[in-house]
């Protein structure tokens, strides 16, 4: 790979799952710019494992769209263009976690939003620390968990590339992380919670589509 950035070494058994979210991480980070190749050769040798994980990850990220293989070509991060996400990108996701919300509100209990709470909590330390790998990663869990408490693995997997296209787009376009200034992104989160808290989603539908779009 032509950059400074590193992986670490791999050292436990669940190589696929950990080769998978740290070149997610650093695709979504910024670590990995759109375009710049990936071999799989380069990645074996940074993280110190063979290439059969390494490729197994790859694909889940391909089908992700966070990267792109074309027949007998390298592999290469993907570019997310904003067209893409205002047309079909943000209306898929307001779609799906709308649906996901309200399936699960009925059965939301005190545990729920006490899990959420700490997500919460993780992200804004991510905030003060601007560690931007932790932060779109609370971001996401924060997500991932209502969308998971559906229990429908196939939504799951659809949320994950929708939202993971939006993260890794908003991260490459928007002045936030240079500034270090993610006060908003607290706030609409913060929001987020308390109207879901209230399990009425006439008040949660705009909170939503305000954090999204």
């Amino acid at each position: 790979m032509s950059s400074e950035f590193r992986f670490s070494i791999k050292k436990t058994d669940t190589l696929r799952n950990q080769i998978y979210q740290d070149i997610k991480d650093a695709v979504i980070g910024g670590m990995l710019k759109p375009g710049q190749r990936l071999r799989e050769q380069d990645l074996s040798k940074d993280m110190g494992v063979s290439r059969g994980p390494i490729r197994e990850a790859i694909l889940l990220l391909e089908r992700e769209g966070l990267l792109v293989t074309q027949t007998h070509r390298e592999t290469t991060v993907a570019n997310v263009e904003k067209d893409e996400v205002e047309r079909l990108l943000n209306p898929l996701r307001v779609l799906l976690e709308s649906y996901c919300i309200q399936t699960i509100l009925p059965r939301l209990v005190a545990g729920h939003f006490e899990y959420l709470e700490n997500i919460l909590n993780e992200l804004i330390e991510a905030c003060q620390k601007s560690d931007l790998a932790a932060i779109v990663r609370k971001d996401l869990q924060f997500h991932e968990y209502l969308v998971s408490l559906t229990e429908e693995p196939y939504l799951i997997s659809l949320w994950s590339g929708v939202s993971s296209r939006i993260v890794f787009h908003f991260m490459n376009n928007s002045h936030m992380h240079q500034l270090n200034d993610f006060s908003q992104l607290i706030q609409e989160h913060r929001e987020l919670l308390d109207a879901i808290k209230t399990k009425d989603w006439t008040m949660i539908e705009p909170v939503l589509k305000k954090h999204i779009y």
